[in-house]
């Protein structure tokens, strides 16, 4: 054979070889895409506080956060100087932060897992693998991953049952993995049912009932509360498509809503794995549901995906953050409540995350102790003040004098505000109570803000009026009016709100001043 003959040979082996080898690794490529863990929702916070509690005896504050990576998962790693946290407006400086993982401090955690079992997550036609079947594979690798003081339960609900319990609350990991594996989809009397029943009344009651099943699990951990005294952290992880009985999603909304706030106190986040293999319609509910309690929401889209999401929910369990320091000295800044010695706060967890990103959590309503009154400070300060108020009671009297003298009463404080233009106005505000009663104030700049001092649109010298207390602004005919974060809040028809759309004659009260607005 001719070494021109065998060097041809030799390129058309090394051809095939590189013609198997690309398509083996566009294989594998696409292997691994399909078993990636579902897509980190872009709307999702990357920061969310879980828990904020407080010890007075120690100074100690304790903040269990999640902080995730851009997919969605928890980051790697966390130091103190990553953080900045904020009670109200007002830095917290603490000493001895440390900041682990829940896995790593071994705090135990409340897991109840609430399974699909309708007909839609069983065997199709032409199907070898059911989702109920990848469901029952992904709660145990879930089960796998708690451990020690742990606690779990397993509900399950299906055609003509709400939801039942397969495990109740323990701490035998093994005894619930194995109540999973053994768990059967619908009763086997569901179609004997449909048969004896009349068939508008069968295809009705087979249907499954997945927020009724959701209702009966929160009650089912809340009826439970005494087993999970010892657990801070609390969490209900289903799988479902939201599919329900009901078909009106509006509906069904109503009926989500007033599932969650009667559950609101009990602090129980809602984790879902949303898989929908025909009628995608119910998704937005299992979404609010999730949003709603802080919780997590991945919407899986293929099946292969199921796996990876219930193992990015476990990350998210057992790898959150527990943030603790010690107070060097109390905020000032918190809410007073009625009738309690606490002060009410907003904590704010500031994080910069390693791809350059700052992002923050909040958390509503933490009761922090008052800061001890320095009383020998404060008569300090209140001497310092009576003596200016007399030394300027004085200066005042003075004035008066002399004006009177003069023929010339001194001037009082008025309101102002923008003088009404020559050409058409863009709305007005008349004030019917407070220092400014009788005045009235034309708008026409895009934003208008309202306060008690100058370098305000409008000027209102009312000492109940926050510095900078509102704004107002004007887009294509909407008005909206804004707290700016004021001592004395803004009310709209007696209604307190952040920020609201304006309706003709509606009465906005700024401290002791109200005002009526017209867009005429």
């Amino acid at each position: 054979m001719s070494n021109s003959t065998m060097a041809f040979k030799r390129r058309l082996t090394q051809r095939k070889w590189f013609a198997r080898f690309g398509a083996w690794l566009t294989l594998v490529v696409f292997a691994t895409s399909m078993l990636a863990p579902a897509t980190f929702a872009e709307s999702e916070k990357r920061v969310l506080i879980d828990i904020v509690s407080f010890e007075p005896s120690t100074q100690i504050i304790t903040i269990n956060v999640d902080i995730l990576d851009p997919d969605g998962e928890p980051m790697k790693k966390v130091e103190p100087g990553d953080l900045e946290i904020i009670a109200s407006g007002q830095k917290l400086t603490l000493t001895d932060v440390t900041i682990e993982t829940a896995d790593a401090a071994k705090e135990p955690v409340a897991v109840c897992i609430l399974m699909n079992a309708s007909n839609n997550y069983q065997l199709q036609a032409g199907e070898e693998y059911s989702v109920y079947q990848s469901e029952k594979e992904g709660a145990v690798r879930l089960v796998k991953m708690l451990s020690g003081n742990d606690k779990i339960s397993v509900l399950q609900y299906h055609n003509s049952n709400a939801s039942e319990p397969i495990s109740t609350w323990s701490s035998n990991f093994s005894g619930a993995q194995q109540a999973i594996e053994n768990a059967k989809g619908p009763q086997a009397d569901d179609e004997g049912n449909a048969q004896i029943q009349g068939a508008q009344k069968a295809e009705k009651s087979l249907k499954p009932q997945a927020m009724t099943a959701i209702d009966k699990a929160l009650a089912y951990m809340t009826d439970n509360a005494e087993k999970l005294a010892q657990t801070r952290r609390k969490y209900l992880v289903l799988m479902s498509d939201g599919k329900d009985r009901e078909a009106d999603v509006a509906k069904l909304e109503k009926a989500r809503k007033n599932v969650i706030e009667r559950y609101s106190d009990q602090q129980i986040r809602v984790l879902v794995i949303a898989f929908a293999p025909d009628d995608k319609k119910y998704m937005t509910l299992l979404q609010s549901t999730a949003n709603d309690t802080n919780g997590v929401y991945k919407n899986v889209k293929e099946l292969v995906q199921v796996a990876g999401a219930w193992d990015s929910i476990g990350s998210r369990i057992k790898k959150q953050y527990i943030v603790r320091g010690k107070l060097a000295e109390l905020p000032t800044h918190g809410e007073a409540i009625k009738g309690k010695d606490d002060l009410k706060y907003n904590i704010v967890v500031k994080a910069k995350l390693k791809d350059g990103a700052t992002e923050e959590g909040v958390y509503n309503d933490v009761r922090l102790p008052q800061p001890a009154t320095p009383w020998k400070m404060y008569l300090k300060y209140a001497g310092m003040i009576i003596g200016g108020i007399l030394g300027l009671a004085l200066l005042i009297a003075f004035i008066v004098f002399v004006a009177k003298r003069k023929g010339e009463a001194p001037a009082e404080a008025v309101a102002t505000g923008p003088a009404k233009p020559d050409g058409p106005h863009r709305g007005r505000l008349a004030c019917i109570a407070g220092p400014c009663a009788g005045q009235e104030f034309y708008l026409y700049d895009d934003v208008t803000t309202l306060g008690r001092i100058k370098g305000n649109t409008i000027v209102l010298p009312d000492a109940s009026v926050s510095s900078r207390h509102a704004a107002l602004k004007i887009d294509q005919m909407r008005y909206e009016i804004a707290d700016l974060n004021s001592q004395n809040k803004v009310l709209v028809n007696g209604q307190q709100v952040n920020k609201v759309f304006l309706k003709d004659g509606d009465r906005l009260k700024l401290g002791d001043s109200e005002l009526q607005f017209w867009l005429k």
